[in-house]
């Protein structure tokens, strides 16, 4: 969707490391939001299989945390 400057607005997508210190979790607490809790899901895998996550979901994910907390 193209932003006022008619350019599209580009998500920044984040490693699993990125996003495990946003998050503040270990790996394996990532992959348990991932895999077995639904929490989190990948939006694209690189060519070596290696996930990314969009940055919008992932501070939404932190927001929910803390709204549960």
């Amino acid at each position: 969707m193209p932003n006022s400057s008619g350019r599209a607005n580009i998500e920044r997508l984040l490693r699993p490391v990125q996003v495990q210190l946003l998050l503040g979790v270990a790996a394996s607490t990532l992959w348990s939001y991932v895999h077995e809790q639904g929490l989190l899901t990948p939006v694209q895998h690189t060519a070596g299989g290696h996930a990314r996550y969009r940055e919008s979901d992932v501070r939404a994910l932190v927001a929910d945390l803390q709204a549960a907390a």
